[in-house]
């Protein structure tokens, strides 16, 4: 037949639609595990969301626990619970993400740290937190897309399948 090849064919389990691989081609290459991966990538994003939440709730505590201080500030608790991260943090920023300390040739002053990150650093701790909850939380909600969402019972009624 004309459709034959001289290789044999397996069928992919799992797949909707039966898709047929040559053999020694990896799933990836086909494009079939990306909902998957984009799912398991979202569900990194959410995590970590509401990791920093938790976080958030914490330090929303001990400003509320402490009536007569201000709020603590994002580079004072940090410093307070890990300072030795702190400051590998400022290394990393400067020389290998700010692209004036990463491009030489550039000759221009790093500007990633000292005036963005120590201005983020002197804001208030909850609400930095909170932001980041918000921005990860987002970004998971936008990777899920609306082809994932949860299917509810008047969906099905609709189709007529329940």
């Amino acid at each position: 037949s004309p459709f034959a090849t001289d290789q044999p064919r397996q069928t992919v389990i799992g797949a909707k639609n039966p898709v047929h691989a040559k053999p020694g081609q990896f799933a990836l290459e086909q494009g079939l595990l990306q909902a998957h991966t984009l799912a398991m990538v979202s569900n990194g994003f959410r995590i970590f969301g509401y990791l920093i939440g938790l976080t958030a709730l914490y330090a929303m505590w001990l400003d509320l626990r402490v009536t007569d201080e201000p709020s603590k500030v994002l580079g004072q608790f940090w410093f307070e619970h890990h300072a030795s991260s702190l400051q590998i943090t400022e290394a990393v920023v400067s020389r290998y993400v700010d692209p004036c300390g990463l491009i030489v040739p550039l000759g221009c002053e790093p500007f990633l740290w000292h005036p963005v990150m120590v201005t983020v650093l002197g804001w208030p701790t909850a609400l930095v937190l909170l932001l980041l909850t918000g921005f990860f939380l987002g970004i998971a909600r936008l990777m899920r897309g609306s082809g994932e969402r949860k299917i509810r019972g008047r969906d099905l009624k609709r189709r007529g399948e329940k």
